[in-house]
């Protein structure tokens, strides 16, 4: 009996979890010379290396994302509501990626495993009823930026 309510209750909680994670390649890309001037100005060319957007959903709250000792990334990012980008930076993907949320309280963890499979991981923050979830969508697709 205790077993099958331990199940239930990890089965509920996966359910329940406030991150979910997408792969996901089937969306309008970016062109093949934009992604390579994005990807130069991100300095994200190398193959250990991966870029992170915040896309919808910040409202000028404070995220930090660190790897190991090392901040990457500290800002208050706010969406652009016309092009659904907040903000990006690359990130070494050969590294755990731990993002902060200090408004929410929530963590993020992008698992280096895989990261290093995908050069573009996309970060949407939602809220239902006043509630913050993430969504991690890994692709190998830049959609526009602009």
């Amino acid at each position: 009996m205790k077993k099958i309510t331990l199940i239930l209750f990890c089965n509920l909680f996966i359910l329940c979890s406030p991150i979910k994670t997408v792969v996901r390649d089937d969306f309008r890309s970016a062109s093949t010379v934009e992604k390579e001037m994005f990807l130069k100005k991100l300095n994200a060319t190398n193959s250990d290396k991966s870029v992170l957007i915040l896309t919808q959903g910040y409202k000028g709250e404070k995220i930090i994302a660190t790897q190991g000792n090392k901040t990457v990334f500290s800002e208050y990012p706010i969406s652009n509501l016309k092009t659904e980008l907040a903000d990006y930076f690359s990130f070494e993907s050969t590294k755990p990626l731990l993002i902060q949320d200090n408004f929410s309280k929530l963590e993020v963890n992008i698992e280096s495993k895989k990261a290093s499979k995908y050069k573009f991981i996309y970060l949407r923050k939602e809220y239902k009823k006043s509630v913050a979830t993430y969504q991690v969508n890994y692709s190998n697709t830049l959609r526009p930026i602009n």
